[in-house]
């Protein structure tokens, strides 16, 4: 199974990711990115196989109360399905890069949600100025989702329908909002994620139809919004150079990042059981 999640991995660099999107986008009329990084993999079991308890169908609108009540065993084996069958699976963070590199003795680049996605809005706006691009939130608490409303707007995007993540989507709404937009880019960026439930990325396959119904670039952002609007705060440049940020994170809210980085140092069993003798 490790060799099927490393082999969905992106393997060039940020340009051509966003140049990739587009292509797919107009392609297919819609695209799914995915980000994994190293905690998942090893917190949820990503090289494991797991039991098929549920069907995709029954997530289609689900809530986290919901999840907590199922076999956390089957919503990993969902969460598997939806990261393969994502258009793109970007690398996010250093212990994930480690892992591929001694997997594949190839060095990718880290394109994190929290930096790249803003990348790839600019990108699109400097580099497809004649392309209209809407964007859609769909996640966080109301009151963080207002702020990151305001936040994208102050930066000269257009925000055509926002949503909190603690309800239902409601996709006649959003289709309303998209009525006359067809010919445009509509990014919809999801935040919906905890440490345990990958509610997001399972969200998103369950709604597969309705996401190329309505043409959607979907981004799966995880807690981005909380950083733009500084609900978390990003470390300094030096020390995400260092590849320290993770560490900063801890230290300044352990309660929150503590199961993350403790998955990310379960590395060195990973390498030990998968490369070393050649597990799975």
């Amino acid at each position: 199974m490790y060799k099927q999640i490393l082999a969905t991995i992106f393997q060039w660099n940020a340009d051509q990711a966003c140049e990739r999107m587009l292509h797919l986008y107009d392609k297919k009329g819609f695209c799914v990115v995915d980000y994994l990084y190293f905690a998942n993999v090893a917190g949820k079991q990503m090289f494991a196989p797991h039991p098929s308890l549920y069907s995709i169908v029954d997530f289609h609108q689900t809530l986290l109360a919901d999840y907590k009540t199922m076999n956390i065993q089957g919503i990993y084996d969902l969460y598997q399905n939806a990261i393969l069958d994502a258009d793109l699976v970007l690398m996010d963070g250093i212990a994930l890069q480690v892992f591929y590199y001694l997997a594949k003795r190839k060095r990718l680049q880290n394109l994190n949600g929290t930096d790249f996605c803003p990348y790839f809005l600019s990108y699109v706006k400097e580099k497809h100025p004649n392309k209209s691009m809407n964007i859609i939130l769909y996640g966080t608490y109301p009151h963080l989702l207002a702020k990151t409303e305001q936040f994208l707007t102050y930066q000269w995007y257009t925000v055509i329908y926002a949503q909190d993540g603690y309800t239902n989507l409601h996709w006649e709404n959003l289709a309303l909002a998209l009525k006359w937009k067809t010919n445009d880019i509509n990014v919809l960026l999801v935040a919906r994620s905890t440490p345990d439930y990958p509610i997001q990325e399972i969200w998103t396959l369950a709604n597969k139809d309705k996401i190329r119904e309505h043409g959607l670039l979907v981004m799966n952002q995880a807690w981005t919004f909380d950083f733009w609007v500084g609900e978390q705060k990003r470390a300094p440049k030096l020390i995400r150079s260092l590849k320290l940020e993770r560490l900063r994170r801890l230290v300044s809210d352990p309660k929150r990042n503590m199961k993350k980085v403790l998955s990310s140092l379960a590395i060195f069993k990973y390498i030990f059981s998968y490369l070393i003798l050649k597990k799975g």
